[in-house]
């Protein structure tokens, strides 16, 4: 991945202190970010507790999967250590997509709903790499955080 930062689109890096949430599973999405530095843990909750999807590291991005839909975030995604990103706004993408030919377009929305069945179907049947074993397994007080921190976000955002 080229470096970002001497991008004219990418001149302000948000910073989030560790256990603070990102974005809410089921929100409207409106950026994608990129992890200038530090850790994203990407969760789904349900009524037995917080299941861990994936850990997002410097220089990869997320949110991808509504990017290219109106579709509401598909996870809920908490810093797991001091981390900064780059946000790049929904409409700025679909900016730069306009001067693309349709087809590419719709390939790329085509590639963003499959990986969403694969990370469904994963998650279903909770396949994990076996070198990521040890991010899949939250203990209680690591449940607990999260929980809470989920818990005073849908607070200060009503919802």
């Amino acid at each position: 991945m080229n470096d970002i930062s001497n991008d004219d689109h990418f001149k302000d890096v948000v910073k989030i202190k560790k256990g603070s949430v990102l974005f809410h599973e089921g929100e409207n999405s409106t950026y994608l970010y990129v992890i200038a530095k530090g850790k994203i843990q990407l969760i789904k909750e349900d009524d037995n507790g917080v299941h861990p999807l994936a850990v997002i590291g410097e220089k990869n991005f997320i949110g991808e999967l509504s990017m290219f839909s109106d579709e509401k975030r598909y996870a809920s995604a908490i810093a797991l250590e001091e981390t900064e990103v780059y946000m790049i706004k929904k409409s700025d993408i679909r900016k730069v997509l306009k001067e693309c030919p349709e087809w590419v377009t719709n390939i790329m929305v085509t590639l963003t709903d499959r990986l969403r069945d694969v990370d469904e179907l994963m998650r279903e049947h909770r396949v994990v790499p076996s070198d990521m074993e040890d991010q899949f397994n939250l203990n209680s007080s690591q449940q607990k955080e999260m929980k809470e921190a989920l818990k005073e976000y849908r607070s200060r955002r009503g919802i």
